[in-house]
C-alpha cells in the first residue's frame, strides 16, 4: 500500500515537472515590451470618425516625406477620439503620424484626416522626433485635422 502511494505521488510530481518545464522565466538579457501608445483627437466641436486611421512610425523626416514607415498599425475605437498601440518597437528615434485616407487615393487630399506628433500646420508641419529605449512605453497624443480645399487644416 505504501509503495502505491509513493509511486502515485512521484508520478504527480513528475507530471508537474514536465508541465512546468515548458514555462519560460524572463532572462535578464531578454528585451521587455517596447511600445508606442497614445491617442488621436479632433478638437472639441470638430466632427469626424477616426476609426480605420493608420498610425505610422518613421526613422527619419525624409522617410516621413516619402511615406516609408518602419512600422504601422491601426487605431482602436471610433469617433473624434481613438487610441493606438504599436508594440514590439525597436529602441531608437522615431517620427509618428496618423492618417485616414477617406477617399482611398493614397495621398493626402481634401477631406482626409491627418495629424502628427509635433506641431505646425499643413504648410509647415513640425514633427517632433522622440526616442524610445528598450522596455519603455512612449505615449504620444496627436491632434487631428481635416485637410480643407485650400490645403489648410481645419481644426
Amino acid at each position: 500500500m505504501k509503495n502505491s502511494k509513493f509511486f502515485a505521488i512521484m508520478g504527480i510530481l513528475l507530471a508537474l515537472v514536465i508541465v512546468f518545464s515548458g514555462c519560460k522565466k524572463k532572462k535578464d538579457d531578454e528585451p521587455t515590451v517596447t511600445q508606442v501608445k497614445g491617442s488621436a483627437n479632433f478638437p472639441a466641436g470638430t466632427g469626424g470618425d477616426l476609426s480605420n486611421s493608420k498610425v505610422s512610425l518613421y526613422l527619419t523626416y525624409d522617410d516621413w516625406l516619402e511615406n516609408v514607415p518602419v512600422k504601422f498599425g491601426a487605431v482602436t475605437g471610433s469617433g473624434a477620439s481613438v487610441n493606438f498601440t504599436l508594440a514590439g518597437v525597436l529602441p531608437g528615434n522615431y517620427y509618428l503620424d496618423i492618417w485616414k485616407d477617406n477617399d482611398f487615393s493614397g495621398n493626402w487630399t481634401v477631406g482626409d484626416f491627418v495629424g502628427w506628433y509635433g506641431s505646425g500646420g499643413l504648410g509647415a508641419p513640425s514633427l517632433t522626433p522622440f526616442q524610445i529605449v528598450d522596455g519603455q512605453t512612449f505615449t504620444a497624443n496627436v491632434n487631428m485635422y481635416i485637410i480643407a480645399k485650400n490645403g489648410d487644416l481645419v481644426k
